[in-house]
């Protein structure tokens, strides 16, 4: 392992670990070995809307946020950017440079995955159920309770917006951007056709692949997306894989009949050490979403019923980031 020069407080990452642009971030950190301070923001007690929250990112959507020193990166690619550019790591970049043939590459398919809706997606399959084949992997109960909090998403931030008039301009983007979601995310018509789009960007992975196993036969080791090197289109489609595990969709769109070269990666990139570092950190959340309930729950009865969810969701998602 290589050596980390960073001050272990220069960063300060604001995140949670089963947060999707949380993973992709958190896998850039553990893959660049830097050490970073870690600031826990609970998306299932709403943290993420809380005034101070909301003055640190105003115009983000959720999380995660970096801040280093005076400087604070809101958006999740751009954190990784930086991560890339600004550590004192020694291990190789995670972005080869641009001008180089294999830099516009790397930059054209991490593009293509930006570009999946993956809210959409998660939601969509949360209100859609018959959309997965094989059932999502998140417990009934807890569905249930997702889709309650996201069908009163747009109250909430009406009401902050109300009760803090100096962030009211950010909530009420915010309630924007949620309402606009909503009517996308409970029309199934609207999120087949995402799912009919990322059928189209599976596609075009399964195909990169199977080009570099070809152009590569004599090579035992793991290969991921542009050869031995891991890199950032590769932290894109790990997360985004996992997500499509945990929604059953793996079967549609990366099982060994279909898509084998992305079904044999998705097998090799569970093995790999930063992906363990993240299942670890959710298989304690549980007991870290418990210490912050006890902390800031209000009322008393409510964190309780808070905790029972939080747990269960911790589990489930461990659950299947552990199969």
């Amino acid at each position: 392992m290589a050596q980390v020069k960073a001050k272990p407080n220069r960063f300060t990452l604001y995140y949670f670990p089963t947060s999707y642009s949380s993973q992709k971030v958190l896998l850039a950190f553990y893959e660049k070995e830097v050490a970073f301070k870690p600031k826990l923001v609970s998306l299932f007690s709403g943290q993420h809307n809380a005034p101070w929250y909301v003055k640190l990112n105003p115009e983000g959507a959720h999380i995660p946020v970096l801040k280093d020193g005076n400087t604070i990166i809101t958006e999740p690619d751009k954190i990784i950017d930086y991560i890339d550019s600004n550590s004192e790591s020694s291990v190789p970049k995670l972005i080869p440079d641009q001008e180089s043939e294999l830099g516009k590459e790397v930059t054209e398919l991490r593009r293509r995955l930006q570009m999946v809706e993956v809210d959409i997606i998660t939601y969509g399959i949360i209100y859609h159920p018959h959309l997965s084949p094989v059932g999502c992997q998140i417990q009934g109960a807890v569905m249930r309770s997702m889709r309650e909090n996201f069908a009163n998403r747009l109250a909430v931030l009406t009401d902050l917006a109300a009760k803090h008039p100096a962030l009211r301009d950010s909530y009420l983007m915010k309630s924007q951007t949620a309402a606009q979601k909503f009517d996308v995310i409970t029309d199934a018509a609207q999120v087949q056709r995402h799912l009919e789009e990322l059928q189209l960007t599976i596609n075009a992975v399964e195909q990169q692949l199977k080009s570099v196993k070809e152009s590569s036969p004599d090579i035992a080791d793991d290969l991921w997306l542009f050869g031995p090197m891991y890199t950032v289109a590769d932290i894109s489609l790990t997360v985004l894989l996992s997500r499509l595990a945990l929604l059953g969709l793996n079967n549609t769109y990366f099982s060994q009949d279909n898509n084998p070269y992305t079904h044999n990666y998705y097998n090799q990139v569970k093995k790999r050490p930063t992906y363990l570092m993240i299942q670890k950190e959710i298989t304690n959340l549980r007991m870290t979403l418990l210490w912050e309930n006890l902390k800031t729950a209000s009322p008393y009865l409510a964190g309780l019923a808070g905790l029972g969810i939080l747990g269960t969701i911790g589990y489930f998602i461990y659950k299947k980031w552990n199969e």
